[in-house]
């Protein structure tokens, strides 16, 4: 099966690197406000923002220079069906790669922000719907943006502090075969993995059924993907 190669990602991690550095000015809360927010608010509140406004990329920014930049970036939102909201992949690149994008919030230990007492896991997953037969291996890449609230003269806002390119076949094959090592399996299109009750007939040698598995809630969570070219990324940025 032929896969993106690395030079392709390369060249496509050039195309996308005018989004480095950039201020999304679209958000801006008063620096004296932060702390009335846990970063995994802001983090959906900022992921959500990205998602819908990156194929109009030069909206990101109220700065006419760097919408001039921004426009020569050639992503565009992928066709999908009138009124689907979990379609794949998101974003078609002018090069013909198809991209999917998932932020990746990083706290920003400067800023008075309501931190719980554990830090919480993030969401951002690549869930089932993205599956096998749904991906182009040689054209699909998980594209990861890095973001933190920086201050800015009193208001903070979100900032792309780093992006990461990856293959998309890749990612799904250390997804799919981490729910399997596990003890889970897919039934009816579905990710499940083993109950405890069916972990306790698993130990006596007893014959499991479709009801001694259930749904796995964290499947797809890219800290649970092994492919270390992801976590190195996400380490990086923890």
């Amino acid at each position: 099966m032929k896969a993106i190669t690395d030079k392709e990602l390369k060249d496509l991690y050039q195309a996308l690197t005018p989004l480095l550095g950039l201020r999304i000015d679209w958000l801006a809360i008063p620096e004296n406000a932060v702390e009335g927010f846990e970063p995994s608010q802001v983090a959906v509140i900022v992921n959500t923002l990205l998602d819908g406004v990156l194929p109009q990329i030069e909206l990101l920014t109220t700065n006419e220079e760097s919408k001039e930049i921004l426009k020569k970036i050639g992503l565009g939102k992928s066709p999908r069906l009138l009124g689907e909201r979990e379609g794949y992949p998101d974003y078609v690149h002018v090069s013909g790669k198809r991209v999917e994008l998932k932020g990746h919030f990083v706290d920003n230990p400067k800023l008075k922000l309501k931190r719980p007492p554990t830090k919480r896991e993030p969401s951002a997953r690549l869930k089932e719907n993205v599956t096998k037969d749904v991906i182009q291996p040689e054209n699909d890449v998980l594209l990861i943006a890095a973001i933190q609230l920086v201050d800015i003269d009193g208001f903070c806002s979100p900032v792309i502090v780093d992006i990461g390119l990856f293959s998309m076949i890749e990612c799904v094959n250390a997804r799919d075969k981490r729910l399997l090592e596990t003890g889970g399996k897919w039934i009816n299109g579905k990710p499940r993995v083993i109950t405890v009750n069916g972990t306790i007939k698993k130990v006596k040698g007893e014959p499991l059924n479709e009801f001694d598995y259930e749904k796995d809630t964290n499947f797809g969570k890219l800290k649970r993907i092994p492919y270390k070219p992801v976590q190195d990324f996400l380490s990086k940025w923890s």
